[in-house]
């Protein structure tokens, strides 16, 4: 931000301008501007208040700027508004933000109101103040706010600091309409009602933009994008543009405006590529080399068991393959088949039993290769996420190339439109095709002399990197397929080995818990039911609680044995005994009711289901026998 100069500034009718105090930052933001407005305009040694951390020193600068007493008449002109203390005002802003907790972000807003030359005689210095506290009880009510009528420029004007955090807590919002829609329109107002010229611009009908402002984005873009074509400095480049009938203004921003627009706009709101600072790299780097970016290899490509019927073709990293072998895997991705698969089967049920078996043989062989240190299913989900992401970020490079060189490419597309018409012209003798030949020789040549680069190596290179990203969608979706293959196992088919039968140690879970919660931070809190094969006198149910044992947060288990007909005939806890105790509890009551072969359930009734269905098996071999 530059505060305004406001040594005479001709104009007609009030003005203001308002900017945001932020807090501390390196950025070229808000923080750094003021900083060096601060650091022109006053000294810093000025600057009354315990700095405490950085909200509060932005704060008391702005506020010893605006109450800067050679400014302002040995402070004659000063005011505030939920300020007890103008020399304490930082204190008490930084107090309201601290009962709050609404310390960061926007920190204040700095303003500023200017009468024109004619009307800023000293002796409107007291009307002005009055204005300002007025316009401030209209706008920020419940805000705490100090402003100063400055003297020292031909301008008579007021400045104001507001706190961005009200007496309530709420914080000031304001929307890119704020000006023109609330504080302009009230401003106007006041300046009548003390005896200033209102500012007739606010109060003109603006007439709408005969083009959506997505298609003026597009026109501005291919405007820029031509004159940086034409130019090799900075300065041919603005005259090129207003060549091409440009209105511009080129200071701290470039400002640009064409024909049927009501306002100028910015260059960085045409996107990232269009700031001054991007315009001028894209200068210097455009006869440049094109960049080339690389997805790296991530798929596991080694012997499993399924090759035994399924023959895999591992794709190669793109730069270790020869001409052919890029051809072929290209060619496969464009048909939508993937060259980390491609099967050779005798018949489909070759290919049935070969699926199956991939399904269930390789699944540990997956594990292994995507978590090798440790043959965790887990470890190998992360890592297989974490590739993911490195296929992704490799990929977004990519597309940030491809969009960099954007007006190099979008040359050559346009120029391979009229490629094939041009050359029946030159070399078939096709005279009707005059139009695109010409067509085509002038983007080849806008190629060359604005870029120095030959439509071949614009060709190759947009093939190059086209496919780079193809590759990259290819492993993404073999990683998701590797992903999805060892979650369904995870989730479905442990399961079901686990609920045909368990160890009662393992049905508890009071050690996978606990580990759970020691080192996962997770605590466990579940209600679960035990019944065995055989076994047709007792159920078990297992309640697992978070809990605080030693000052330490981890879980403890209790265990009840209900006999047949729900009577309590035995109960332990984790919380009563250490761990050793606690699992040699579990063994007696292994030994002593037979629990060998386990199964878990929500209910006690499901329980009491499978030792009535356990009593009648009983039943039956006893009369059979």
């Amino acid at each position: 931000m530059v505060v305004p100069l406001f040594w005479r500034i001709e104009m007609e009718g009030i003005v203001a301008k308002i900017w945001n105090i932020k807090e501390g930052t390196m950025g070229r933001g808000a923080a750094v501007q003021i900083t060096d407005s601060i650091s022109y305009i006053t000294n810093s040694e000025k600057c009354d208040g315990v700095i405490v951390n950085d909200d509060f020193m932005q704060v008391g600068r702005e506020v010893s700027y605006v109450i800067n007493d050679i400014k302002t008449l040995q402070g004659l002109y000063v005011g505030g508004r939920h300020i007890s203390d103008i020399q304490n005002a930082t204190n008490e802003m930084m107090q309201v933000k601290e009962f709050h907790n609404k310390l960061g972000g926007r920190v204040a807003l700095h303003g500023i109101v200017s009468l024109p030359v004619g009307e800023s005689g000293k002796e409107n210095a007291g009307k002005l103040m009055m204005l300002a506290d007025d316009l401030l009880e209209e706008i920020f009510p419940d805000h705490q706010a100090i402003y100063a009528v400055h003297t020292n420029t031909e301008n008579l004007h007021v400045h104001f600091v507001v706190n961005t955090v009200a007496l309530n807590g709420r914080k000031i919002h304001m929307d890119h309409n704020f000006m023109s829609k609330v504080f302009d329109p009230y401003l106007n107002k006041l300046a009548r009602q003390y005896g200033f010229s209102p500012n007739m611009a606010w109060e003109e009908e603006k007439e709408p933009d005969e083009i959506k402002f997505s298609d003026r984005v597009i026109k501005l873009r291919q405007i820029v994008d031509t004159a940086i074509e034409w130019s090799d400095d900075f300065d041919s480049f603005l005259h090129n543009l207003r060549s091409q009938g440009i209105q511009v203004n080129c200071g701290k921003y470039l400002s640009l405006r064409m024909d049927g627009m009501p306002r100028a706009i910015r260059s960085f709101r045409l996107g990232s590529r269009y700031t001054i600072d991007a315009i001028r790299d894209r200068l210097l780097g455009k006869r440049e080399e094109l960049i080339r970016s690389e997805v790296g290899d991530h798929i596991f490509a080694g012997g499993s068991p399924a090759q035994i019927y399924v023959k895999t073709t591992p794709l190669k990293k793109y730069a270790d393959m020869d001409a052919e072998e890029k051809k072929e895997a290209i060619r496969m991705l464009k048909l939508g088949r993937n060259p980390w698969r491609e099967q050779y089967k005798s018949n489909w049920q070759l290919q049935r039993i070969a699926e199956e078996f991939h399904r269930t043989a390789n699944i540990y062989e997956l594990i292994r290769t995507y978590a090798p240190d440790t043959g965790n299913v887990n470890d190998a989900l992360r890592n297989i996420i974490q590739k993911q992401k490195e296929i992704a970020e490799e990929k977004k490079v990519v597309k940030t190339k491809l969009r960099d060189y954007k007006p190099i490419i979008d040359l050559y597309k346009e120029a391979v439109k009229h490629e094939k018409r041009a050359y029946l012209y030159e070399f078939a003798g096709c005279d009707e095709y005059l139009s695109d030949y010409l067509e085509y020789k002038m983007l080849v040549d806008r190629l060359e002399k604005g870029y120095s680069k030959t439509i071949n190596e614009v060709a190759e290179y947009v093939e190059e990197e086209e496919n780079q990203i193809l590759y990259a969608k290819a492993q993404a979706k073999e990683l998701s397929s590797a992903y999805h293959t060892i979650l369904r196992f995870a989730q479905n088919e442990l399961r079901q080995q686990e609920a045909e039968y368990m160890s009662l140690y393992e049905a508890i879970g009071y050690a996978k818990a606990r580990t759970a919660a020691v080192h996962q931070g997770v605590f466990e809190s579940s209600i679960k039911y035990i019944a065995a094969d055989s076994v047709d006198d007792g159920y078990i149910r297992v309640v697992i609680l978070p809990d605080i044992v030693g000052g330490t947060r981890t879980v403890t288990a209790t265990v009840s044995v209900y006999g047949k007909n729900g009577e309590l005939k035995k109960e332990f806890s984790s919380k009563e005994a250490n761990v050793k105790e606690f699992n040699q509890n579990i063994s007696e009551l292994k030994a002593d009711m037979g629990f060998y072969r386990c199964h878990i359930f929500d209910s006690a009734d499901e329980a009491r289901a499978l030792m009535k269905a356990q009593e009648e098996k009983k039943e039956k071999n006893r009369i059979k026998n």
